[in-house]
């Protein structure tokens, strides 16, 4: 979400690159169908590879910013973190937010 990645702008930066060249080599793919002409793609492997890794760093940022979340309210520990960034990505809509709530508080049907 927007709130997200302006709290995380190094993160978002690196998947917005990562998710870039994910679509330019689907779309190649989708442009080819043959397999072996997406196959020879320049440096396809490294790509991936490199993409990996960027994906690693982005999941840690993540991780850390979720944790800093789970510090300031300890409820959210009861949450996946699925289950949180839906919430801080729909902070705007209660309604998004209200499925949530009987993990977090036990007594909330």
């Amino acid at each position: 979400s927007p709130d997200i990645m302006r709290q995380m702008p190094t993160e978002g930066r690196r998947f917005q690159k990562v998710d870039q060249m994910w679509r330019q080599t689907m779309q190649t793919g989708a442009d080819a169908p043959a397999v072996l002409q997406v196959m020879s793609i320049d440096n396809l492997k490294n790509h991936f590879l490199e993409a990996n890794k960027t994906l690693e760093l982005v999941q840690k940022g993540l991780n850390d910013y979720l944790e800093t979340k789970r510090n300031a309210f300890p409820r959210f520990y009861f949450l996946s973190n699925d289950e949180l960034l839906d919430i801080l990505s729909e902070t705007k809509d209660p309604r998004r937010v209200v499925p949530h709530l009987p993990k977090a508080f036990e007594a909330i049907c």
